[in-house]
């Protein structure tokens, strides 16, 4: 899993932890507290005695995959269609002393809506119930569609054609095709 966020469709999107708790920038009057579910306590637990998280994160080996400002605003319309569901998520990685990135845990969080209040869980790949590990796997499940959904309409649409476009057709209005600027742009 962690392997397949550095190697894998869109490594962009994963940041250094440079604060710490994590919070959200939304308005907490739409969307919910802003802490995060990832507390002090659960991430000191996860990533073991010989380091703190106040060390991890002076030493750069606490990262994050944070979707739930972005998504977070979209929660509501698309828990409105039958049979969907969305949640704003987050994924926490630590760098180990081998420098490979161990996935910790990932949040998942709904905004309050129907009159129920802000729904947030916080899952890891720790197995004290049965049922631990498929929760787990599913929480990966939803972290992948979002990395491949913002990947899709973000990096790659929006960041990439949407920016270009405007180009490729002031290239093909208003350029000779014998111009050295447009031999230069076309094949792009």
């Amino acid at each position: 899993f962690a392997r397949q966020t550095l190697a894998g469709l869109n490594p962009y999107c994963i940041q250094l932890v440079k604060s710490w708790p994590l919070k959200s920038e939304l308005n907490p009057e739409d969307y919910g507290p802003q802490e995060s579910g990832f507390t002090t306590e659960l991430v000191q637990k996860l990533i073991g005695s010989s380091i703190t998280v106040e060390e991890a994160i002076a030493q750069k080996k606490l990262f994050v995959l944070d979707y739930h400002d972005i998504l977070m605003q979209y929660v509501e319309k698309v828990r409105s269609i039958r049979w969907t569901t969305l949640y704003g998520s987050r994924t926490l990685f630590f760098l180990n002393s081998d420098d490979t990135l161990e996935p910790l845990a990932i949040e998942l969080t709904r905004p309050p809506m129907d009159g129920k209040p802000q729904w947030k869980k916080v899952y890891t790949p720790s197995i004290e119930h049965a049922t631990d590990i498929w929760l787990w796997r599913l929480a990966k499940a939803h972290v992948l569609a979002h990395d491949s959904c913002v990947h899709q309409l973000v990096v790659h649409w929006l960041r990439t054609h949407c920016c270009m476009e405007p180009y490729a057709i002031a290239l093909n209005r208003q350029l000779s095709t014998m111009h050295p600027i447009y031999r230069l742009l076309h094949p792009h």
